[in-house]
């Protein structure tokens, strides 16, 4: 198809669905096509982006452009959210222009063409404002999310819904900021990045924040302490490491267990590690097999982050996706090939599932020469390659010590 007709095809307006698997975050993910999602732009965040090294990109979902997304109110108080995709010429940032980094990467700049033939077809969930200025969200699925509850013993709160219960939250709010926006009340700009969850039939999710540091250098002297208390009152100073998120699909049962970034906060150096367990558990076997591909992949981020020099990743997240189905299909091809659509590819080896890595969150990141920064770190992230150790660290524990319950 030629590109233009290609650019116009991808310019028609699509309803914007909550993304089914946001196990972190506060800001909302909405799916614009089975195979991609958009969250609000944050300017620094597109621009790093647009100029990540290109060994990073395989670590990092494939960056698409940009839309801008309208709330569509009726008389009855049901909520539409549309997005329309802007033209090529405006997919990336104005607000600074990138320099060069120490990597020798050049800005991307141009957006993706999505096949307009993987638009969503139909709504699956309603919004509905109440007149108390809450927002009701409707869904019509099969699917159960069980958070247990701390301490409470085989009490369990029982979602049945398509959503994870972090990602309703997280639209509610988003819903409520968009509408209360006195700048723009019925509009916002967002980015759109590869779905990687959509590789999977039941995706196993976990997010890990990075590093024993989440503020940025920008931050306010409030904000400063306010993260340095709440990393030394978590696993972030002592480990790196801090769950912010987790869903595990439990094959005997068929329902996902989740768990948010309040539980993660109640984990200890002790504890931290049963909680790597609970998210390669599928409630009838211990998935140890996909605990080696893991690892290699981890070694490879670690050994490709050494050679960033002056990068920082400030509150930035890390992505480890696997399918819950213990016969879910691998994928046959080359970890070093794009697949059909171009996207990065979705790593395997032989005889083992399917699992993903990925980096996220970059609007405190910084490196040398991005966006006038005055603060020049020097060396690798040693903060996210501690986090990166220990991580390593703890699923080679598992793998020596359960390494011989699971054969699939």
């Amino acid at each position: 198809m030629p590109e233009h007709l290609m650019e116009s095809n991808t310019m028609r307006p699509v309803q914007l669905e909550p993304f089914d698997h946001q196990v972190g975050g506060h800001h909302s993910m909405l799916r614009y096509n089975e195979d991609t999602l958009c969250k609000p732009l944050i300017p620094r965040e597109q621009l790093f982006y647009e100029t990540l090294p290109e060994e990073l990109k395989e670590f990092t979902p494939q960056y698409r452009g940009m839309i801008e997304v309208k709330i569509h109110e009726d008389s009855d108080g049901y909520i539409k959210l549309i997005g329309y995709p802007l033209p090529k010429n405006q997919n990336h940032c104005n607000s600074c222009s990138p320099t060069s980094s120490e990597s020798d990467s050049e800005s991307s700049g141009a957006a993706v063409s999505i096949p307009l033939s993987n638009r969503l077809e139909q709504s699956k969930s309603s919004m509905k404002l109440l007149r108390s200025g809450s927002i009701e969200v409707s869904t019509k699925t099969d699917k159960t999310y069980v958070t247990p509850d701390v301490g409470s013993g085989s009490k369990a709160r029982n979602n049945k819904a398509a959503l994870n219960p972090w990602s309703l939250k997280c639209h509610k709010e988003q819903l409520a900021r968009m509408r209360q926006d006195r700048h723009g009340p019925d509009h916002s700009k967002f980015i759109l990045l590869e779905n990687v969850a959509a590789h999977f039939k039941y995706p196993c999710i976990l997010d890990l924040k990075m590093g024993p540091r989440q503020h940025g250098d920008d931050a306010t002297a409030e904000k400063r302490e306010t993260q340095v208390k709440k990393c030394a009152a978590t696993t972030s100073v002592s480990l790196g490491l801090r769950m912010c998120g987790m869903q595990v699909y439990q094959q005997t049962t068929g329902i996902y267990v989740t768990r948010d970034k309040f539980f993660g906060r109640t984990l200890m150096v002790d504890t931290f590690k049963d909680t790597l367990y609970q998210f390669l558990h599928n409630g009838h076997t211990l998935r140890t097999c996909v605990i080696e591909p893991i690892v290699q992949r981890l070694e490879k981020l670690y050994s490709q982050l050494l050679k960033q020099q002056t990068f920082r990743f400030y509150s930035s997240s890390l992505l480890i996706m696997y399918g819950g189905e213990e016969d879910e299909e691998t994928i046959s091809q080359d970890s070093s090939e794009e697949n059909a659509n171009g996207d990065s590819p979705t790593w395997h080896e032989s005889n083992h599932p399917v699992i993903e890595i990925k980096m996220i969150d970059f609007a405190h990141a910084t490196r040398k020469g991005f966006w006038d920064d005055e603060v020049v770190h020097k060396g690798p992230d040693s903060g996210y390659l501690f986090g990166l150790k220990n991580l390593i660290r703890f699923l080679k524990d598992i793998q020596e010590e359960y390494g011989n319950e699971d054969s699939s």
